[in-house]
This record gives C-alpha cells, sequence and structure tokens, in this order.
C-alpha cells in the first residue's frame, strides 16, 4: 500500500500550491495592478467611483440599471422599515413574509409559470435543485458551457451525469435516444444566454427534444432574464415559448433586478415539492426584505416601462456593430448584454484590463480557466444606462491601449 505524506497545513496542500503558482505568474505581469478584487465605491452603472475617480463602468450585471435606480432603493428602504434587514429564519419555520409571496406570485406572472421560489443565493439555487431534483437511477444531461453551479449540483446528485456539447441539440438527440430508456428522470440543463461567449441558446430546439423524449428541461436564466424579449422576460418572451414548454425556469435576483438571490419558476407541483423538501432552501435562512422589496420594485418597472429593455437592446446592437467595425473578434455575442472581445492570452487581457482602468474604462478580465487556455478576453457588459457616446469612448479607447501596448487583437 502506498504511503500517504500527512498534510498539517493548508499551505503545503497541492491545490494551495497551485493557487500561489498562479499568483506568481499573474504578478510577474501586472505587479502591484490586480485586476481582481478591484473596489467600486458606488453603484455600478454606466459609470462608477475606482479610487475616487469616476470611470466608465462596462463590467456590471445591472443590465436594466435597477440597482442605484431611486424608486427600488426607496422599496428596499421602506422594507427594512416595515420588516426589519433579516428574515430572521428559515421561511418554512418563522422566516416566512407576506412580501416573499408577492414576490413570487409577480416573478411567476412574469415568467409565465404556476408558481416560483425565491431562495437566497442563485449559486446555491442551481447547485441545490440540480443536486437533489435527481437521484439514482436518473440521468441529467447538460451543456458543456454550463455554469460551475450546475456541475457543483451534478457532482452533489447521486444521478449519472453526461455533458454534451456547446448548444448541440443533435449530438443530446443521439444521446436520448440510446440512453433515455435506461433512466426514470432525465433532467436537460442548458442556460439562456451563456456568460463567457455572450450567445443565445437554441431553446426552441431543446424543448422539442424534451417533449419528444419525455425529458424535464431546465433552463438557467442568469444573464437572459431581463435582457432577452420586450420586457425582459427571458428566453420564453424572446423565443415565444407557450409556459409549459420549459419545466424549471432559474434565475438571480443579482443581477438585472439589481438585488440578491435566485429563484425556481415552474409548474405548481415542483414548486410545492421543493417549498417543503429542498435542502437549499428548508435548512436556509429566507432572503433579505430589503432585497426581496427591491427586486420586486425592479420587475414591477421592466413589465411597466418595455423602453428599459428596448433603451438596453439598442445599446447591445450598437457595441456589437462598432466593435465589429474596428475588426474586433466578439465571439458569440450577438443580442446579450455581455459582449466578449476575445484577445488570447490571460498575460494580454490581463495588461490590457488595467490599461482600459488607467484609461478611465473599467472592464474586467475572462481568463482561465474560466475560459480555455489561449481564448482570454475582455468581457464588456453593456448596461441599458450607457449612452452612445459612452460607447464610442470605449471601443476607441480599447484600440487606443491595444497599439500602446504593442497587442494586435483585430481581425486582419
Amino acid at each position: 500500500m502506498e504511503n500517504i505524506t500527512p498534510i498539517y497545513r493548508f499551505e503545503d496542500t497541492p491545490e494551495y500550491k497551485a493557487l500561489e503558482q498562479r499568483f506568481i505568474e499573474k504578478n510577474a505581469i501586472v505587479g502591484d495592478d490586480d485586476p481582481y478584487f478591484v473596489s467600486h465605491d458606488s453603484p455600478l452603472r454606466d459609470t462608477s467611483v475606482m479610487d475616487g475617480e469616476v470611470v466608465l463602468n462596462f463590467g456590471s450585471y445591472n443590465y436594466v440599471g435597477m440597482s442605484g435606480r431611486k424608486e427600488v432603493s426607496e422599496a428596499a428602504k421602506a422594507a427594512i422599515d416595515q420588516y426589519g434587514t433579516s428574515a430572521s429564519g428559515s421561511r418554512l419555520l418563522a422566516g416566512e413574509k407576506t412580501l416573499y409571496r408577492t414576490l413570487e406570485k409577480e416573478l411567476a406572472e412574469w415568467k409565465h409559470a404556476e408558481d416560483c421560489l425565491v431562495l437566497v443565493s442563485g449559486f446555491a439555487t442551481n447547485q441545490t435543485f440540480v443536486g437533489n431534483f435527481c437521484g439514482e437511477g436518473d440521468l441529467i444531461l447538460y451543456d458543456v458551457l454550463a455554469h460551475n453551479s450546475i456541475w457543483q449540483g451534478c457532482q452533489l446528485s447521486k444521478a449519472t451525469a453526461r455533458p454534451f456539447p456547446h448548444n448541440d441539440y443533435k449530438t443530446l438527440e443521439r444521446l436520448l435516444q440510446s440512453r433515455r430508456d435506461k433512466f426514470a428522470k432525465v433532467l436537460i440543463v442548458i442556460e439562456g444566454a451563456y456568460s463567457m461567449d455572450g450567445d443565445v441558446a437554441p431553446v426552441p430546439e431543446f424543448v422539442a427534444l424534451k417533449k419528444k423524449y419525455g425529458c424535464f428541461l431546465m433552463v438557467d436564466e442568469a444573464h437572459s432574464t431581463c435582457v432577452l424579449g420586450e420586457t425582459g422576460g427571458g428566453v420564453d418572451e424572446f423565443f415565444g415559448l407557450q409556459p409549459g414548454d420549459i419545466d424549471i425556469k432559474m434565475g438571480t435576483l443579482s443581477k438585472g433586478l439589481g438585488a440578491c438571490g435566485g429563484y425556481l419558476a415552474g409548474p405548481h407541483a415542483i414548486i410545492e415539492y421543493l417549498r417543503y423538501m429542498l435542502p437549499g432552501f428548508v435548512f436556509s435562512v429566507g432572503i433579505s426584505p430589503a432585497m426581496a422589496a427591491a427586486a420586486l420594485a425592479s420587475e414591477r418597472l421592466l413589465r411597466s416601462d418595455p423602453s428599459i429593455v428596448a433603451r438596453l437592446h439598442r445599446n447591445i446592437d450598437l457595441f456589437v456593430s462598432e466593435a465589429k467595425k474596428r475588426g474586433f473578434d466578439t465571439c458569440l455575442a450577438e443580442k446579450t448584454a455581455i459582449i466578449p472581445i476575445m484577445v488570447g492570452e490571460d498575460t494580454d487581457a490581463y495588461r490590457l484590463s488595467i490599461a482600459m482602468r488607467k484609461n478611465g474604462v473599467f472592464v474586467p478580465p475572462a481568463t482561465w480557466p474560466a475560459v480555455p487556455r489561449g481564448k482570454a478576453r475582455l468581457r464588456f457588459n453593456v448596461i441599458s444606462e450607457h449612452t452612445p457616446e459612452q460607447i464610442i469612448t470605449c471601443l476607441d479607447t480599447l484600440e487606443k491601449v491595444a497599439r500602446q501596448e504593442g497587442l494586435n487583437i483585430q481581425k486582419a
């Protein structure tokens, strides 16, 4: 039997040593100018305050400008006055609020679903649902580019879990043809919009497969809700789907809705079961009243004023067209608020992000392991509050700093 060397200090673990090596490599390029954990001392809207200076902000998920909006802030403050700052308990036992049920009812209506359940974290929502909806004798098939929270849920589940190539519904069908009859429940998991390439999934094709083979379909709408559709209702509004086409519509309150938390919308039978049996809900405190009120105010604003999302759509179209005009590679982005511009090496993405910040534009780098090696990119997030002039300035600045850094990131 192989001898095992005991580890008494975490610093001696292989995983910590690997992280230290990454720090060494990054610091050799950026020095003290770390592109991560950069402080912003204001809401993240079209601009933000960094080190006392106002910069153009193209790095937030505040897609429709709800965080920092007067009506949303006032709703959160009023909820604190009425309910306090915390749910102060599991909703099942002591932490329920009328406000929470109102939010769930209106989210369900917005998402064309029978019912809805709100949880305290978007990541935990995915992890606990995927990890507990299926068990032994079941199968989970998920897009290979699905969020880490989906993969973590698969690890938690006792079900068989297999990835399929990105957006490849033809390969998925072949998997279903050969495996569907070997499992009781089959859960297909995709995202509405993918956060690294900025593309929209061909959701109707997955709906057709789910119906043909008798599966459950979950769509993670963290980056498609508040962005796609006339009122930001997401993929069902964008594609004109029927209410029952998607079994579980997952979304976050933390991005476009300007709050924090996650939700699951779907048939009443599923949601009612989850309300009493889902570990990540039952054994967790409820969302804070302020966040629930903020999300509710945001959702009502979007449904009552389509001009907010229309403004976002115009900005997305302008950014993509101007980026392509300059020869930048925007990966698969077309209709989502996430518009990556391909750079290549991690070190070059670090350099460009820092140079952009020093020139008054904040945009974070996306590097390995979030994307494959050699596919690092700057990840621009467009919001409804950006002006056309700010978008032009942002892209002009990228052209300038790339030349200054001696980097050719424009296609021939």
